[in-house]
């Protein structure tokens, strides 16, 4: 059996944090459990018995809070339906309700793995309620479905820690039911919706519960692969990147903290010094679900235990998390580091109908360039072309240090329908041709065709990253648009109407932060005919919606013809 050998320092500053969150949570007047949703409901419940039965916590033993867990327990049974599942957003959803019962399974572990629990009426009575929660929804669960990728392995964890709770015959075959379908995991280590914020709030925390509580020790394998998969990803400001998932989380900046428990786990069983050294530089940031993480540490020792890892710091990434090279061929994004500079290229977008749908990859950013704190977080190219929307590659293929991406799009004049399919009445089949719908039977017409290609090349060399730009096809405007993260200055451009927007009509612009600087260009003189705006295309459009990313943006603008080159650099490089 494996010792652990607790690690006091970082036990001790969750602890802290926990009940800096639960001490917020309940300065917080907002209305308290009785108009909470099941799954925060059930979160400040696990927050509050994590801190009521941690011996280092000012809320140790506070009888207190007794009211608080009661409050949290009545909303939970109030919300608990006649079908034992939870209702909400969804309905009577098994994956949402398995959310909320995997934190139940967590706080009855907790209670029942006090020593002192059976001698507190308090959690003797919380541990009763819980355990008629998991009663109550057994039958639903292993009955019900799912409707994402992840939901199985959300759903089969509850159903893991709820039989080894409440141990039934019918529970284990159910999981391996689901379990044959094969975890969805890519050859490079991503799953299937290829996220950060699906692969820590979900796939790798249940698969982890269904290693442990059901014996399938196999399941751990998936999970390595994951986390050695994200390791080159991490950005120095605590982030990772997600440009590539299929997820929600590809338009925001996901914060790294999430992935601390996962690394410290597998670090302490492996004796995993690269998942050791990842954990040491991820606790240089503010913990994430702090109180939830303690009680992580109490029913998962390994959680808490010292690892041996050269001390790193927030401001000092580890090698693990720093290679020349990095891709994830299976989701076209890839990432080279050179003189200091980072350069991150995707073409990993789906391209499936309707085109714009939660769970396919659609971010039509291609590029990112960083020079310490001077960060470009996105380069989008725009076309005003039938309102088809910004350049997303099609076809991406990486040599050595160069990508190419390429994407040919095609829109259709219609012409009049052929004698035979004429109607007297005038009215035809509704259709979607692939920009907009009409009962126009645009399946029977003659077409007139245009058609744009464009192609993107991106070579890196040192400091320097260059972009060739190339048309083939329509003459008609583009608009490259840069968006820099706030807190910089820029240099060499002019404003335009909007805030925090500017065009490059110079040679070269500038855009610094303290002594780090990104020179990018050339501009080209302003045209009325080439307008600096980005067009998210007729899908968003139609719905007064947009995927404009958040920043202060720099518009350089020109016509489809022929080849444009671009440079982005280091200052001096």
């Amino acid at each position: 059996m494996q010792t652990v050998v607790a690690d006091a320092g970082f036990l001790t500053r969750v602890a802290k944090a926990a009940d800096g969150f639960v001490a917020a949570m309940l300065d917080t007047d907002d209305g308290g459990a009785q108009v909470l949703a099941h799954r925060p409901a059930m979160s400040r419940l696990l927050a509050l018995l994590a801190v009521y039965t941690e011996p280092g916590s000012a809320y140790h033993g506070q009888d207190w809070l007794g009211a608080d867990m009661d409050a949290c327990l009545a909303r939970l049974e109030q919300l608990q339906g006649p079908t034992g599942l939870f209702d909400g957003t969804n309905l009577c959803s098994p994956p949402d309700s398995a959310f909320t019962l995997n934190d139940v399974c967590l706080a009855l572990g907790l209670i029942r793995g006090g020593a002192a629990a059976a001698a507190d009426p308090l959690l003797v009575g919380v541990a009763e309620r819980l355990g008629g929660i998991i009663a109550r929804a057994t039958d639903a669960m292993v009955a019900g479905g799912v409707h994402t990728p992840n939901h199985r392995w959300e759903l089969c964890a509850a159903l893991a820690q709820m039989n080894q709770l409440q141990p039934r015959p019918d529970i284990d075959p159910r999981i391996a039911e689901w379990l044959a379908e094969g975890i969805d995991q890519l050859p490079d280590g991503m799953y299937s919706e290829r996220s950060p914020l699906y692969a820590t709030a979900v796939t790798n925390p249940s698969l982890l519960a269904i290693a442990d509580s059901s014996d399938r020790p196999e399941l751990l394998d998936h999970v390595r692969a994951n986390l050695t998969a994200f390791l080159p990803w991490f950005n120095p400001d605590g982030t990772v990147e997600s440009v590539h998932s299929r997820r929600q989380d590809q338009w925001q900046a996901f914060e790294a903290a999430p992935f601390l428990p996962f690394y410290r786990r597998l670090a302490a069983q492996d004796g995993n010094p690269e998942f050791a050294a990842a954990a040491a530089w991820l606790e240089g940031f503010p913990l994430h679900e702090p109180a939830k993480l303690l009680a992580l540490t109490r029913l998962d020792p390994l959680v808490g235990q010292a690892l041996e890892a050269v001390p790193a710091s927030a401001a000092v990434m580890p090698p693990p998390l720093v290679p020349a090279e990095a891709a994830l061929e299976s989701c076209g994004v890839f990432r080279f580091r050179e003189a200091g500079a980072v350069t991150t290229v995707f073409g990993g977008c789906d391209h499936q109908e309707p085109g714009v749908v939660s769970g396919l990859a659609t971010n039509p950013t291609f590029l990112r360039f960083a020079v310490g704190a001077a960060v470009l977080s996105g380069v989008r190219l725009s076309r005003s072309f039938f309102d088809l929307g910004p350049f997303r590659s099609q076809h991406t293929r990486r040599t050595g240090s160069s990508v190419a991406l390429s994407e040919e799009l095609a829109a259709n004049f219609y012409l009049p329908l052929p004698a035979a399919k004429r109607r007297a009445d005038g009215i035809y089949a509704l259709e979607h041709e692939g920009r907009f719908s009409a009962a126009m039977d645009f399946s029977s017409r003659p077409t007139v065709v245009h058609r744009l290609s464009t192609s993107v090349d991106v070579s890196v060399a040192g400091a320097a990253t260059v972009v060739d730009v190339a048309f083939d096809g329509t003459d008609t405007a583009y608009a490259l648009e840069l968006t820099f993260a706030p807190g910089g200055e820029l240099e060499g451009v002019v404003p335009l109407d909007e805030p925090d927007t500017y065009q490059l009509v110079a040679e070269t612009g500038r855009y610094r932060v303290g002594t780090d600087v990104i020179e990018f260009g050339p501009g080209l003189a302003a045209d009325p005919d080439s307008p600096a705006a980005y067009n998210p295309g007729e899908s968003y459009r139609y719905l007064a919606g947009t995927n404009a990313a958040a920043g202060v943006k720099v518009f350089i603008t020109g016509r489809t013809i022929g080849t444009r080159r671009f440079t982005f650099r280091a200052a001096g490089a």
